[in-house]
C-alpha cells in the first residue's frame, strides 16, 4: 500500500495539465464519482479500495479550470487527496478530517466556477453554503490586485471546533511566513519549520498567546499550541519584515481568501447567523447571513484598509537595528 500511495502522489505531482474543457459537466461528474468512491472506501475501512478514485481525481483535477479559483481549488484536493492516502496512526481521527478538506475544495470549485448550483446540487457539500468575493482596497480606494489574507467566518452557531489531527503550518520561507494568515480552532498546535538558509527566531508578544521559540536553522521545525482565542501576531525577532497573523477561533466554519478574493463556507447548517469579515489593516465587519439547507447563499464584499503599516519591536521591546 505504501509503494501505491507513493505512486499516486506522484501522479498528482506530475501528470500534464490539460486545457480546461468548455463543458466542465463530464469533469466535474467524474470528479464527483472519485469522492463518492473515496467516501465509501474510507466508510468499510478499505484503504485499498483508496487507490482508484484517489487516481481518478488526480487526472480530473488536471482539467479543471485555469483560472485562480480552479486552480486554487485543484490545489486543495491534491492536497487533501494526498494526505488521505498518509494516515495518522489508523486514521480514524486524520480520514474524517482530509475527507472534509477534500470536500469543501470539491464545494469551493462548484461555487467559483460554474452557474446554477442551486439546480445542479452541491455535492458533496453538506447543508447550505455561503460564498462570495472579497475586494480589497488600499486607504486611498484604490483596489489591490492581491485580496488574499481576509478571513470570513460565521459565528452564533452554538458548534465549536476540535483542534485538527493534522497540526497546520506556518513555513518560514524566502524571509517569510507562509502563509501569513491562518485560523486556528483553540487547543491548535501550529508547526513552524525553517525553510530558509538563515535562522529565524519566531515569537509574539500577543496577550494570552505570547511565547518564544529561539532561534533555529534550516531543516529545523518548532511547535507552538495556541490556546487563547484571539489575534495573535507572530513576527522574527532577526527580520523585521517578516509577519504573520493566526486567529485563533471558536467556529467550525471560516476561510481565508485567496489571491483573486474568493471564499467559500461550506456544510453550514441552516439558520441565521453573524458573518464576520477580519483584516489586519482594516476595520472588522458584521453582516447578517441566512442559510438556507442545500443551497449556496452569495455574499460579496468590499474591504477597505483604514489602519496604518506600524512598525513593532522585537522580543525584548526594543526597535529593530537599521540593517539585520
Amino acid at each position: 500500500m505504501r509503494a501505491r500511495a507513493i505512486a499516486l502522489v506522484l501522479l498528482f505531482a506530475t501528470a500534464p495539465v490539460a486545457q480546461a474543457p468548455t463543458d466542465l459537466a463530464p469533469v466535474m461528474q467524474r470528479c464527483s464519482e472519485a469522492v463518492d468512491a473515496i467516501d465509501r472506501a474510507l466508510a468499510a475501512r478499505d484503504r485499498k479500495a483508496l487507490a482508484a478514485p484517489v487516481a481518478a481525481l488526480a487526472t480530473a483535477c488536471k482539467e479543471l479550470p485555469n483560472s485562480p479559483a480552479g486552480i486554487a481549488a485543484a490545489a486543495s484536493i491534491t492536497a487533501a487527496a494526498t494526505d488521505l492516502l498518509r494516515p495518522i496512526g489508523d486514521g480514524a481521527a486524520s480520514d474524517a478530517h482530509d475527507l472534509a478538506r477534500l470536500r469543501a475544495a470539491c464545494t469551493h470549485c462548484h461555487l467559483h466556477t460554474r452557474r446554477d448550483n442551486d439546480s445542479r446540487g452541491l455535492f458533496p457539500n453538506r447543508g447550505g453554503a455561503a460564498f462570495g468575493t472579497v475586494t480589497l482596497r488600499e486607504r486611498d480606494g484604490a483596489a489591490r490586485t492581491d485580496a488574499g489574507g481576509v478571513v470570513v467566518f460565521v459565528e452564533g452557531s452554538g458548534v465549536a471546533a476540535n483542534p485538527p489531527p493534522r497540526n497546520p503550518v506556518i513555513a518560514q520561507r524566502g524571509r517569510r511566513f507562509e502563509p501569513a494568515v491562518l485560523v486556528v480552532p483553540p487547543g491548535t498546535t501550529v508547526e513552524f519549520p525553517n525553510d530558509d538558509v538563515v535562522f529565524h527566531n519566531v515569537f509574539s508578544l500577543s496577550r494570552g498567546n505570547a511565547f518564544d521559540l529561539g532561534t533555529y536553522g534550516k531543516g529545523a521545525a518548532k511547535q507552538r499550541t495556541f490556546a487563547t482565542p484571539g489575534l495573535c501576531k507572530v513576527h522574527c525577532n532577526i527580520h523585521a519584515d517578516m509577519a504573520a497573523s493566526v486567529l485563533v477561533l471558536p467556529t467550525p466554519w471560516h476561510a481565508v481568501t485567496a489571491a483573486d478574493g474568493t471564499w467559500s463556507l461550506p456544510d453550514l447548517p441552516a439558520g441565521t447567523f453573524t458573518l464576520r469579515v477580519w483584516h489586519p489593516l482594516a476595520d472588522e465587519q458584521k453582516h447578517r447571513l441566512e442559510v438556507v439547507a442545500d443551497r449556496a447563499t452569495a455574499v460579496d464584499l468590499q474591504v477597505q484598509e483604514s489602519k496604518p503599516r506600524a512598525p513593532h519591536t522585537d522580543k525584548n521591546g526594543r526597535a529593530y537595528p537599521e540593517k539585520y
